[in-house]
């Protein structure tokens, strides 16, 4: 039980002194030495404190949820804090409507407690109360403080996050030091949830794609609402469904990194596993007390499930791939337990905006493999739709009917070595070294040949099976808009134009 309570008094000391970084402008109640008297009547009386039912115990102990209560603090103020000019204030922060007295004067109230709930008006979550300076004392100085809670439709393991006195600001002040660092993961989160958008519209992984669309912008929102502390005063109420609103998202994104995996391991039973990773999720998150480790648990659960997954996966085969998911995913739940106990408003975010940028790369680089066979499959079926093409030129070559001299002649476009435009007519080029003039343009002659004839210029047609070589001199033309040349049939040459060169080098590493 004193180890409990020394963990606990540690975490709360932490949270005060390093959570908000309160060290240089905030100074604590004295946390062991607090005095709690329940108010049981609308009295605004106050006690004086040596009544029985009044009660010394720990800060954290201080508990208004669904009653009232009387407080009685120390504070120790330094004296260099004394000697400063700056105006002081005292600050509270928690789900509570309170009215302050500072050394014997009253200071002011955030709504108005009361011990019947009617009768209560709702507060700020964080407020400041302004101390003249001539109340300030050296050393010890005493605090009273009226609060309740009756609006919440929560009950919180440690309702108030801090009470103190330091410097006079504005009341999100002390939360808003900490936004910058924030904003780096924000950004991150939502540049990857646009770009997940617009690659969800593409069919070539959207499962995948969708995922982490929901991933980031799961994140996304839940950095937000954790920071939507540091950026305005809330009615305390609206903590219950703030904090709700994060442990949610922060499962969404859990079902969501849990869901990836599943997919990715390509398990039977897909349905099975998710919904049984969300049902031990939700029984963790259920009993876990607090809402910062439920939150981290909430993802921490699925990741773990995913690192076992993972890990099976890559002693099975051994494959670098999933040796390198299972490191990703031990690293991030590892780091998880490790924070486990404390808040998680810029740490926690920073792991999970690294883990997704590492599924992102390592995704991008499976796609780019994939993207890479895809292509080297397709020269394939290229390649061999070219010589099906040939072979059915073989047995059964197209008719090209042409017009001379008042006569009808056939000729099989297996004889036909290139075709060159000549004005309205097409000089069709035979393997006899012999020519005809087809009637028309080189475009209809062309529409009307297999696709094993290549255009290979905008005055040339070759037929692909006469191809013996690509040449960038030739030893008989002086073409000069070339950028090279087709050695072809017993000798015969045609130029290749520089726009379609790429095109030619392509067909011919096919054929």
């Amino acid at each position: 039980m004193k180890l409990r309570i020394l963990i606990s008094q540690l975490c709360f000391i932490l949270f005060l002194y390093s959570g908000f970084g309160f060290s240089q402008s905030l100074v604590s109640i004295n946390l062991d030495s607090v005095i709690i008297c329940p108010i049981v009547t609308s009295s605004d009386v106050m006690p004086n404190f040596n009544e029985p039912e009044c009660k010394k115990k720990h800060a954290r102990q201080i508990d208004p949820q669904n009653t009232a209560l009387w407080v009685k603090a120390t504070i120790n103020v330094p004296n260099h804090m004394v000697k400063d000019t700056q105006p002081k204030s005292v600050y509270i922060s928690g789900k509570a409507s309170s009215k302050v007295y500072f050394n014997g004067h009253y200071l002011g109230s955030n709504g108005s407690p009361n011990a019947i709930p009617n009768l209560e008006q709702v507060g700020k979550i964080d407020a400041m109360f302004y101390v003249p300076a001539k109340l300030v004392k050296p050393n010890t100085n005493e605090l009273i403080v009226k609060m309740s809670s009756h609006h919440g439709f929560l009950t919180l393991s440690a309702p108030l996050n801090f009470i103190g006195f330091g410097i006079y600001s504005d009341p999100t002040y002390f939360i808003h030091r900490n936004l910058s660092v924030s904003i780096v993961p924000l950004g991150a989160l939502l540049l990857g949830a646009v770009y997940f958008f617009v690659a969800s519209f593409s069919p070539r992984k959207r499962a995948n794609n969708l995922l982490f669309l929901l991933m980031t912008s799961f994140a996304s929102l839940q950095l937000f609402a954790e920071i939507s502390r540091a950026l305005f005063s809330y009615p305390y109420p609206l903590q219950d469904v703030r904090l709700l609103l994060i442990v949610s998202l922060s499962f969404l994104f859990g079902m969501c990194l849990l869901s990836f995996v599943i997919l990715k391991l390509e398990k039977k039973k897909t349905y099975w596993w998710i919904l049984s990773g969300a049902s031990l999720s939700l029984t963790t998150v259920w009993l876990s007390p607090g809402f910062d480790p439920k939150t981290a648990l909430a993802i921490l659960v699925p990741s773990l499930i995913c690192a076992s997954l993972l890990t099976i996966q890559a002693l099975t085969t051994k494959s670098k791939e999933w040796v390198t998911y299972a490191i990703v995913f031990v690293f991030s739940s590892l780091t998880i337990i490790l924070t486990l106990t404390t808040f998680h408003d810029v740490l926690f975010y920073y792991i999970i905006t690294t883990v997704l940028i590492f599924l992102f790369i390592l995704q991008a680089k499976k796609l780019n493999k994939e993207q890479k066979d895809k292509e080297a499959e397709q020269a394939l079926v290229t390649k061999l739709q070219l010589k099906l093409k040939q072979n059915q030129q073989q047995t059964k070559p197209n008719v090209i009917k042409i017009n001379s001299a008042g006569k009808l002649e056939l000729i099989t476009s297996d004889k036909v070595v290139f075709c060159k435009a000549a004005g309205d007519y097409v000089e069709i080029n035979l393997k006899d070294h012999t020519q005809r003039l087809f009637t028309g343009s080189l475009k209809e002659l062309e529409a009307t040949l297999p696709n094993t004839f290549l255009r290979v210029h905008r005055s040339y047609l070759v037929n692909v099976d006469c191809i013996r070589s690509l040449n960038t001199k030739s030893s008989q033309q002086t073409e000069k808009s070339s950028a090279g040349f087709l050695q072809l049939h017993d000798v015969m040459e045609v130029p290749v134009s520089r726009r379609i060169m790429p095109t030619v080098r392509n067909y011919i590493k096919q054929s």
